[in-house]
Order: structure tokens, then sequence, then C-alpha cells
């Protein structure tokens, strides 16, 4: 009997592993698999974005900062794709996560971002997103580097193509370019 309840307490936890294994094999990260969830954001102009509602069927690319020293990594990231061919055709969005940064305003983003120069004045107004509640956005790419940019791209139906935490380099950026078409 107490055998078969020490398997019984097992059970959940190979299931766990097998499960683990097989997304590890396969390459896809959960994200990946999924479809975006609903996030919801201000710009640094004011507005109010709901996604993937307002991407309004085309593709969708999120660069988000969990931390500030990723400050250089997403002024390289937001200054290729909010000046190249995928902007046109895609939806850019830089997006601060602010949710475990104590008494930090709108305004002080908005100077940090200004100092960081990630794009014209219209794009840091219309193509910056500020939360303070972390719900969601955390978990749309692993945790890792803290240096480095999470990077999730959805195509026009609002699935989930690519979603990394990774360094901008010309290889990554051409990874989330074939993601956005």
């Amino acid at each position: 009997m107490k055998d078969s309840l020490m398997k019984l307490r097992l059970l959940p936890r190979n299931i766990a592993f097998v499960l683990a294994l097989a997304i590890a094999w396969s390459g896809t990260s959960p994200a990946v698999a999924a479809g975006l969830p609903r996030l919801e954001a201000d710009t640094l102009g004011g507005n109010h974005v709901v996604l993937p509602t307002d991407a309004a069927g085309k593709p969708l690319v999120l660069l988000l900062a969990f931390t500030k020293e990723a400050q250089a990594d997403l002024k390289s990231w937001s200054r290729k794709l909010l000046n190249d061919r995928v902007a046109r055709d895609a939806l850019v969005y830089v997006v601060v996560v602010a949710d475990k940064t104590a008494f930090v305003s709108r305004g002080h983003i908005r100077k940090m971002v200004e100092r960081a120069a990630v794009g014209s004045k219209e794009q840091m107004n219309d193509n910056v997103l500020i939360t303070f509640n972390g719900a969601g956005w955390l978990t749309l790419v692993p945790p890792g580097d803290k240096n480095a940019v999470g990077v999730v791209v959805c195509n026009a139906s609002g699935a989930v193509a690519y979603a990394k935490r990774v360094r901008f380099s010309d290889a990554n950026l051409a990874d989330v370019e074939r993601a956005a078409k």
C-alpha cells in the first residue's frame, strides 16, 4: 500500500518532466505554441493599447525591456526595427515593464526612453508602451540575460511565431524579420 501511494505521488512529477523534455526536444517554447494573451498598456503619448486586438490583423513585434541594464540592447533593437521595412508591414512596440520598479513615474520613464533614443519623438509617443502591471508581459519570454531584450513576434492572426530573450545581432534581427513576414 505504501509503495502504491509513493508511485501515485511521483506520477505528476514524471509527467511534468516528460512534458518539459518534449518541449525542449521540439525546440518550441510554450509561448511560441500559443496565441498572444490579452495585454494592455499605455503609450508614452497617453493612448491605451489592447493587444492583440489593436494589431488589427497585422504582424506584431514587441520589444520588452525588463531591466535598466537592457537599455543599450533595447536601443539597438528599436532603432533598427522602427526604421526598418519590418515597421512598415508590422506594428512594432517597445514595452517598458515597470512592474517591480518602486517609485517610478511615467515622466521618469519618458526621460529614460528619451535618453535611450529608441526612435523619433513621434515613435516614442506612439510606439513605446509602459505598464506598471507585469502580469502577462513577464511570461511572454523565458527569464535570462538581464542585458538582453525580450522579443516577441506574432503573425497577423495573433499566433506567437517567435519569443526569446536575445541580444541584438544581425543574425537575431534576420530571425525576427523572417518571423514577422
